[in-house]
């Protein structure tokens, strides 16, 4: 007999393939996969929620986006959330022109528990314009690419790993940079956009005053106070004792 916690994983697992499965027929429906790969890639650059005005707005003829009307968009959002990629909210918000009258807006972001997730990135390539100048563009068939790899993860793929291997060698050449130092970028990253927490910043709340001060400015104090104390010459209570 299951127990609980294996139940909820099976039926995560279940879900997540049954998504995946769905996504790959909707791909294979799709004459030119760049507008909804960008549209992937856009959502998982924001993070958080997005305004779907700003979306349009930023992925529409105005911002020079793929999307050439908003019915596309709208349709490609819809199917996206149905499928469990996107999640979809509604906030009620005053309205920018009467705050007096209140306005439904509609807001989006990426499913951050779809098998999709961890690479969106995935359908990027970098290549080298400048010998300082970087710039990315799609892979060939990036949707196809994207469910490759989000499959063989599922499936336990040794080479998944590999390909995040391949993304470390990759910043730390974009960045001139060891191993070492490109996951500290990552950590320091992930540790701003709150995911993880910088645990070497992180003291008891009931620490000594003395104990918070910073390490480099703790030092620093010391090393002033005896140059000064070096100096300084001894009072007559000192003298005394």
């Amino acid at each position: 007999m299951l127990c609980k916690e294996s139940e909820n994983a099976l039926e995560l697992h279940i879900t997540g393939t049954c998504m995946l499965d769905e996504f790959i027929r909707y791909t294979a429906l799709q004459r030119d996969q760049a507008p909804l790969a960008s549209l992937l890639i856009y959502l998982k650059r924001k993070g958080g929620y997005v305004q779907l005005n700003q979306i349009w707005r930023e992925n529409g003829p105005t911002g020079g986006g793929p999307f050439w009307n908003q019915t596309t968009l709208l349709n490609k959002l819809d199917k996206l959330e149905r499928l469990g990629i996107v999640s979809m909210e509604r906030r009620i918000l005053p309205s920018p022109r009467d705050e007096a009258k209140k306005k439904t807006n509609t807001f989006y972001r990426l499913s951050s528990t779809t098998p999709l997730y961890p690479y969106i990135f995935a359908m990027l390539k970098i290549y080298r314009e400048e010998p300082d100048k970087y710039s990315s563009e799609l892979v060939d068939k990036p949707l196809d690419h994207l469910s490759d790899l989000a499959g063989r993860s599922a499936c336990g793929d040794p080479l998944v790993g590999r390909e995040l291997e391949v993304a470390v060698e990759l910043i730390g050449e974009v960045f001139s940079v060891g191993e070492g130092e490109v996951r500290r970028m990552i950590k320091e990253r992930m540790a701003r956009k709150g995911m993880i927490r910088d645990r070497r910043n992180e003291l008891p709340e009931n620490a000594p005053p003395e104990i918070k001060i910073k390490p480099k400015r703790a030092a620093t104090g010391a090393k002033k106070s005896s140059k000064k104390e070096k100096t300084k010459p001894m009072s007559e209570e000192e003298d005394s004792e």
